[in-house]
């Protein structure tokens, strides 16, 4: 099979599973979105944070490295699980010595006892490393979704279980525990990987030093990300943590369905690209692809934010509909800059993928803990304007390794863009009339993607006819070609 065909197939089967994934997900946080205060559902994402950030160090660059070397070999493996498992203990000691603390001080000491509860998840997620990478080196994604859904309907289960007989908060803490036990056990039996403990030195040297500057990165990468929760956390307090949290929960799904997926085959299939001279067009080709097709899903979200979130998670969540239309539009440019660390990696250019998330780094913490004095909504607002100003400036520093032709980038782009927003432009306009007769919330959004699903393809074949049968044979190519050496 070609390396096209392998990694278009793992890109869908990813895709597929992270939707089932997100789909049990999302029905479990909707749960205890109505079981739980917001005062409580704001103080379990708070503590989750610090997990989080600690699961992303014990990962950095990990899987990359065991990705791109030009062969597997298992005392390399069992050499870097052991440095990894390593670092992972150090990192749970830094949470029950740093992370409890603060939670202690900055919300209870019911946090603190959470966060340190949680701890262990960051010792077993540092075991799954070297089988995660096994398996994503293999493009075995259909093996690695199918153990990880299985570990998150065994963890929903749990979850729903203990909330109906009042173990509230701690409910979810002993379901991601269960999460992360079953997963690592299901996913060493599909990628067939015997673990066992070796120390190397020279191999050590060999991961620190392909590793480091993706550390770096890795960490201001999560602060990027973070930044508008954490400042909403600090500074206006666990209910309005909540708020934009369920904001957000519709746009993380999405992004992990869609830009994780791809984004996850972008190093295991460029890195293995013979011409690197065309890795600047395989790129523009990506990004107008998953343009194509995560646009209108974004517009569509937006103009369905106040009865989608209503549905979702109660009355009580009304506020968060405004954030989640304002949140959409910050995906514009992000599906643009979201492969380009990735990209700079996959051609071996690692200092200047640590310099554009930097610079992500940089835009969004002094935007995001500017604006929060103002409200979530001056600070959204700002956060999405800043994704369009530093866009230029991170496509520069891609195009000093990686030969962009802008211009065709850009052409390539305005297809999607007017389409989406055309689609969301005509949903607002027609959604005060279709209310008028559909009173239903759920109706409505039926309706409404109904219409989404009709009006965008619509628009795109009148308006621009060219582009649509461009793409429209280049993604049947992607998924029916037959099988070609390459």
């Amino acid at each position: 099979m070609s390396l096209k065909k392998k990694a278009t197939k793992g890109s869908i089967w990813t895709s597929l599973t992270r939707t089932g994934i997100n789909v049990v997900d999302f029905v479990v946080y909707a749960y205890l979105a109505r079981v739980l205060t917001l005062e409580e559902f704001g103080l379990a994402g708070f503590c989750f944070l610090f997990i989080e950030f600690a699961n992303t160090l014990v990962n950095a660059g990990v899987n990359q490295n065991l990705v791109q070397r030009d062969k597997w070999e298992d005392r390399y493996a069992a050499s870097t699980m052991t440095f990894v498992a390593g670092v992972g203990m150090i990192v749970v000691l830094g949470i029950l010595g740093v992370g409890a603390p603060i939670a202690y001080f900055s919300y209870s000491e019911l946090a603190a006892w959470v966060v340190a509860s949680l701890a262990p998840i960051t010792l077993i997620t540092s075991l799954q490393v070297v089988v995660s990478g096994k398996l994503m080196r293999e493009f075995k994604n259909k093996q690695m979704g199918i153990a990880k859904l299985c570990a998150t309907l065994i963890s929903a289960v749990t979850i729903i279980v203990l909330a109906e007989n009042g173990y509230g908060l701690w409910a979810l803490i002993v379901g991601k525990l269960v999460n992360a036990i079953v997963q690592y056990f299901l996913l060493l039996y599909v990628s067939k990987f015997k673990p066992y403990f070796h120390f190397d030195k020279n191999d050590n040297k060999e991961l620190i030093s392909f590793c480091l500057p993706l550390f770096g990165m890795t960490i201001m990468n999560f602060l990027h990300r973070k930044a508008s929760n954490m400042f909403t956390g600090f500074v206006l307090g666990p209910a309005s943590f909540a708020l934009l949290g369920a904001a957000q929960k519709g746009t993380l799904i999405i992004n992990q369905v869609t830009m994780s997926s791809i984004n996850s085959m972008v190093v295991p299939s460029f890195s293995r690209v013979k011409e690197k001279d065309n890795l600047g067009d395989l790129f523009i080709k990506m990004v107008t692809i998953t343009a194509l097709l995560v646009w209108p899903i974004f517009m569509g979200l937006a103009a369905i934010a106040t009865p989608f979130v209503t549905i979702a998670f109660g009355e009580k969540f009304t506020p968060s509909a405004e954030y989640m239309v304002i949140t959409s539009f910050s995906m514009f440019p992000s599906v643009v800059a979201w492969f380009l660390p990735n990209l700079l990696i996959a051609s071996g250019n690692t200092k200047d993928a640590f310099n554009l998330t930097l610079l992500n780094l940089f835009s969004s913490i002094v935007v995001a803990g500017s604006t929060i004095w103002f409200g979530i909504n001056i600070m959204l607002i700002s956060m999405v304007a800043a994704g369009f100003v530093s866009l230029p400036f991170r496509l520069v520093i891609t195009n000093r390794h990686v030969a962009l032709n802008f211009k065709h980038l850009f052409r390539s782009l305005i297809p999607p863009f007017f389409s989406s927003l055309g689609m969301y432009i005509g949903l607002i306009i027609a959604k005060p009339y279709i209310t008028s007769w559909v009173t239903n919330d759920f109706l409505l959004v039926m309706v409404l993607v109904m219409i989404g699903a009709f009006a965008y393809p619509l628009i795109y074949v009148v308006i621009f006819p060219k582009s649509a049968t461009l793409y429209t044979k280049e993604l049947i190519t992607m998924l029916f070609a037959k099988k070609r050496t390459g």
